[in-house]
């Protein structure tokens, strides 16, 4: 079945979180996962958000999406000890009816603190005093914040690492780089060096194989995230 397919017949209901461990590999443990929207068709194909976003922003259901993915990611992590994090976008951030949507989530969830939201670092760094309230909000209901897409496009580092954030996710651009460009590995340090120092988080991604992971280790990186470890899977 092709997307075009299931655009007349769409439901939110198809859609789905997948989920992608994030490793402590320090410990060679699951740190925590990544909550990926998939739609799902009757016939058990599946689609990643690229190839359907454009049927959720014609419906205008960008909210219902994170929604949807928020609770049913919740609900599946309920009774399971691990953390999780779920993708948003600028129009969530900007949508003051997200908070009502996660305190309702939160109501009676045991141990809020679990939960994360990522943002990619071009969105926080093109609206700053937006996410500056939006981040203040978070730290009411006890939810992390995590950096997604660090490097993929220019930007200053100190002002990345100024914000009130748990971590910062290394875009897989140049985590790709490392085994062959000196510059690319001596910024990555730079980078890894200055966020310890401040006590965020770095997770590389896209890590596809264990020469890279081996690179990772020497650079001081205590989390990574990849096909090396898994791919995004129904069930975790």
């Amino acid at each position: 079945m092709h997307i075009k397919e299931v655009t007349d017949n769409f439901s939110l209901d198809r859609i789905v979180p997948f989920f992608q461990p994030i490793m402590d590999i320090s410990q060679e443990t699951v740190w925590r996962f990544e909550c990926l929207a998939r739609l799902v068709t009757p016939d058990e194909q599946t689609f990643v958000p690229s190839e359907f976003l454009h049927i959720i922003e014609e419906q205008a259901s960008v909210a219902q999406l994170t929604e949807t993915i928020l609770n049913r990611s919740a609900n599946y992590f309920r009774d399971l000890n691990a953390a999780w994090n779920i993708n948003i976008n600028k129009q969530d951030m900007l949508n003051p009816d997200l908070f009502d949507t996660l305190s309702e989530a939160l109501f009676d969830y045991p141990n809020p603190k679990r939960i994360g939201l990522e943002l990619t670092a071009a969105v926080v760094l093109e609206n700053i005093d937006s996410f500056e309230i939006f981040a203040a909000q978070c730290q009411q209901l006890n939810i992390a914040i995590y950096i997604d897409h660090f490097g993929a496009t220019p930007g200053n580092i100190n002002s990345i690492l100024n914000l009130p954030v748990n971590g910062i996710k290394i875009a897989g651009g140049l985590i790709s780089q490392l085994m062959e460009n000196q510059e690319t590995y001596e910024f990555v340090e730079y980078f890894t060096n200055l966020a310890k120092q401040k006590e965020i988080s770095v997770v590389a991604v896209h890590v596809e194989d264990w020469a890279t992971l081996e690179k990772l280790k020497e650079l001081g990186i205590q989390y990574a995230q990849g096909y090396y470890f898994s791919v995004p899977k129904p069930n975790c």
